[in-house]
Parts: C-alpha cells; sequence; structure tokens
C-alpha cells in the first residue's frame, strides 16, 4: 500500500502554509465499517486557487475569480483511515447527495489537479459551504485540460457539452467512501433537504399561455406537484452524466394542448428552443419535468436556476441538447409543423425537423455568423453547411441513430477541392447554386435556423435558411444571394 510522497516541489510549497486546525466531522466508510473523523485533529494547508468555467467561445477562457482556501489534506484523512490501495477511488460524498469520485493518484496529489482538501475557510472567513471539497492546482489555476488529464472525460464534470471544473465543487461533504458506487448511502430526503443559504429569490419563470403571463417564483414551483427521478444526458464527447432531478412535469405548466403545438423555451441569455407538446406529454420512457434541484440542492446561476430534463424510475437516457437550461420563459405557440431538410449526393439524406433543431440546440455543433443587407445587420445562428455537405459528399458519415454528429474526417476534402456544384432549393422552386472549394471547412456559409437569438419567422424566412457571412469574399463577378424556406441541398457529383 502505497503512503504519502510528497510529489515534487509545487505540492511542498503548498505544505508552508500550515496554520492550525480545521472544524468539523466527515465519516470514512470502507465496507461495512463507518469511523467519524474531527477535522479539528488535524493540521491544516492554505492555497488559492482559480477555477475554470465551461469554455463556450474562444475568446473567453471563463476564469472564475481566486480565491484563498484552508483546510485538511483529503490525503492525510484518507491515510489514517488506512489509504488507498492500487485501483482503488473514493467517493466525497454531500449530505444532499452530490458527490464526485476521486482516482487514487488524484487524491494522494499525483496529477495536475494538484492536492485535494476539505476546505473550511474562503478568502480568511469560514465558509458556510463546509467542508468543501478544493482542488490547489500548483500554479493556482484548476483548468478543464488539468480536471480531463486528472480524472478523465468519464470522471470529470461537463456544463451541457463543455468541461467545467466548477462543477468538481462538492459543498457539505459529510462522507468520504472508499469505492463509492453513487447509491450504497442512504441520503437525506429531499423533504428534509433545506435549500441552501443564497436559493434564487423573485420571479424565476414566466410562462406565456396566449394573453395570460404567469409568474412562478421558486416556492410557486415546489408548491406544484414535483418529480424526483434520476435522469442521463450524453454529451458531445460521448460522456454520459447522471443525476437525481426535482422539478415540475412540462404539462403541468403548460396544459393540456394539442400534440402539434409550438412550445417555445426562452433562456436568460435570450437563446430560444422550441419543443413540440406531443414530445414533452410522451412519457413512454420516462417525464419531461422543469428541474429546480440536482441531486437534492437548489440549481446556481450556472448552469441555471431551471432546466429541462428527462426523468423517471428507469432513469431515461437522453441527449444533451434536448436539454435546455437557464430557463427564464416558456410560451405555448401555434401548430408545431413538420418539416425536413433533403441532402442528395453520393447518398441521400432527409433529416427530420426533430433531428435539425436538436442539433441546432447544442453549441458544438453551431456556428454565428453576421449578414447585413438593405442597410440592416442581422446575426444567424445555424448548422455549417460543409459539416451537413459531408453527410452525403461519399459513403462515409455518422449513423442516422446519432441525429446531427461531426466527425471532422467524414468531409471529403480532396472531392471537395474539384469544385463540384452544390445546389440550394427553395420550397418554390428557387435555386442558388455554390461550387465545393467555397465552402469547404468553412463555418462561414451556414444552414440557419435563428436570426439574432430567436427561431426565424416561418413566414417570413421558413423554418431554415441559408445565409453566409458578411466577410466572405466571393470570386469576382459572382453573387450568391441567401436562401429562404430551404428544402434541399444537392450535390452535382
Amino acid at each position: 500500500m502505497k503512503r504519502w510522497a510528497t510529489p515534487g516541489i509545487a505540492l511542498a510549497v503548498l505544505f508552508l502554509g500550515v496554520v492550525g486546525v480545521a472544524q468539523g466531522t466527515v465519516y470514512v466508510m470502507r465496507g461495512d465499517t463507518t469511523t467519524p473523523v474531527d477535522l479539528s485533529t488535524y493540521e491544516t494547508l492554505s492555497g488559492s486557487v482559480a477555477y475554470q468555467g465551461p469554455v463556450m467561445s474562444k475568446d473567453n477562457e471563463n476564469w472564475k475569480g481566486t480565491h484563498a482556501y484552508t483546510g485538511v489534506s483529503l490525503r492525510a484523512i484518507v491515510d489514517a483511515q488506512g489509504g488507498l490501495g492500487e485501483g482503488d477511488t473514493l467517493g466525497v460524498v454531500a449530505a444532499d447527495g452530490w458527490y464526485k469520485i476521486l482516482p487514487r493518484a488524484v487524491v494522494y496529489g499525483e496529477t495536475a489537479a494538484g492536492e485535494p482538501i476539505l476546505a473550511t475557510s474562503e478568502d480568511g472567513s469560514e465558509t458556510p459551504d463546509a467542508p468543501l471539497l478544493v482542488f490547489l492546482a500548483p500554479d493556482r489555476q484548476f483548468s478543464n485540460d488539468d480536471m480531463l488529464a486528472a480524472f478523465g472525460p468519464t470522471l470529470s464534470h461537463y456544463f451541457g457539452d463543455q468541461p467545467s471544473t466548477t462543477g468538481m465543487l462538492v459543498k457539505g461533504v459529510t462522507y468520504l467512501v472508499v469505492n463509492y458506487d453513487g447509491e450504497s448511502i442512504p441520503l437525506p430526503s429531499e423533504e428534509t433537504t433545506a435549500a441552501p443559504a443564497g436559493a434564487p429569490t423573485g420571479v424565476l419563470l414566466t410562462v406565456v399561455k396566449g394573453d395570460s403571463p404567469i409568474g412562478y417564483t421558486l416556492d410557486d414551483l415546489e408548491a406544484l406537484d414535483v418529480l424526483t427521478a434520476p435522469g442521463t444526458f450524453t454529451n458531445s464527447a460521448g460522456v454520459d452524466y447522471t443525476a437525481t432531478y426535482t422539478g415540475v412535469p412540462l404539462t403541468t405548466l403548460i396544459g393540456n394542448i394539442p400534440a402539434d403545438t409550438t412550445v417555445r423555451v426562452t433562456a436568460s441569455d435570450g437563446y430560444s428552443m422550441n419543443y413540440a407538446a406531443g414530445m414533452l406529454a410522451d412519457r413512454s420512457e420516462g417525464t419531461w419535468i422543469l428541474a429546480f434541484k440536482e441531486n437534492g440542492e437548489v440549481m446556481p446561476l450556472d448552469p441555471g436556476y431551471l432546466r429541462i430534463v428527462e426523468v423517471g424510475k428507469d432513469n431515461p437516457h437522453f441527449t444533451s441538447s434536448l436539454s435546455a437550461r437557464m430557463v427564464e420563459t416558456i410560451e405555448v405557440l401555434g401548430t408545431y409543423e413538420a418539416y425536413t431538410l433533403r441532402m442528395t449526393g453520393a447518398v441521400d439524406r432527409t433529416f427530420t425537423r426533430g433531428e435539425l433543431e436538436a442539433g441546432a440546440g447544442c453549441p458544438c455543433h453551431t456556428a454565428t455568423v453576421t449578414v447585413t443587407s438593405k442597410g440592416e445587420t442581422h446575426t444567424y445562428t445555424g448548422l455549417p453547411l460543409w459539416r451537413l455537405v459531408a453527410y452525403v459528399d461519399d459513403d462515409v458519415y455518422p449513423a442516422a441513430d446519432e441525429g446531427i454528429h461531426y466527425n471532422d474526417s467524414d468531409f471529403n476534402d480532396a472531392l471537395a477541392a474539384t469544385d463540384y456544384e452544390i445546389t440550394l432549393t427553395a420550397s418554390d422552386g428557387y435555386t442558388q447554386t455554390l461550387l465545393s472549394s467555397w465552402i469547404a471547412r468553412d463555418d462561414r456559409f451556414i444552414v440557419a435556423f435563428m436570426e439574432d437569438g430567436s427561431f426565424l419567422d416561418p413566414s417570413a424566412d421558413g423554418y431554415v435558411r441559408f445565409v453566409y457571412d458578411d466577410s466572405v469574399a466571393l470570386p469576382e463577378g459572382v453573387r450568391l444571394k441567401s436562401v429562404k424556406f430551404l428544402t434541399q441541398i444537392s450535390l452535382g457529383l
């Protein structure tokens, strides 16, 4: 059994911050044995670190503020209780059920995550989140790359589709469980778990049906017929994330409306997504809810106080692109009309509305361009044209059951260099033609679904529209127009 050996100068520097004793009790569980541990019997460490949130733009690395922490070395606690053997893991579990699994190398400070501690103070003051799991990275920055290197893709935390170290914080640590399976501890029920300090106040949600908007506070939502159950979503990295959510069934909020009615959900950042009421009412796999708790804890502003998820006793599995977060407004609109986009080339592929809008709902799939026309400038968001072409330019493409899914190698660069024609056709027969070399691996040509953050107006633009960015320099003499009411893309192979 390997004991603590200081892995280098960087960690040795951390131990210069020994400043007294900590307070609180945690329980170390190994098999059938549970041992209470008084943190005040351990010397403390201090260090400063900044965490990195999800990176949604290449221009914003999303570093959070640097904070100074004081607490007890996690490995010191573990070693005093028999240590960890090769292949062992440690579950760090809060009283509300939130937990993280730490590989042995992370516990022993042998990774880029640095030294894990149970912090009892933050910036010189006692923290109400104590004991708080914190990673004191050697360079004082716990980056998403550090997390992925230390934990691997399965045990790392994700905000939707993006890695985020902020989710590795565990507040109110109660149990340290050797080889934790995620289910073996009888955790407090939702009814006995109080909302944490700083829970959101005021109106969080507005539901609009006709001319009657209704505002809901957190207390209002909790007073409705709520459901608590597990659900699992898969992010763009192919990693499954499972949690227990508490929330209100969407049908409770939108009422008994026709299955083909459109329900528009708008987030606090202005992003909107359309759902078919029939999908939200379908309980064949689980129940779609507007969640306000995750693993028993009221969700913070990041990743959003309210989130749409599918839950049920059989732990339903759904894609993260269907999970709108930071929900602020739910509107019941007109009929949810079906539409398709047909792609023809070496093979044929017809995308349904559900596939297209689920793809457009994931930031990892979309691109945004700026278009100026008739003196007005607008931004459009959609799927890069070259990535859709990759589905039909040869016989290498993602399986149909993957929906919108990108593999860079699927696009045939050699074929695109031959300048085959790509014809864009509208529902009324109008066409525009461009060459494959113009759009090859260029995200500035898109099949757009949104204008200025909202879905296109079907009566003015159709559901799908081809546009390209103002920065595109077309060959001399070429005039390429946008295509509204886009229904088909054909490759002249």
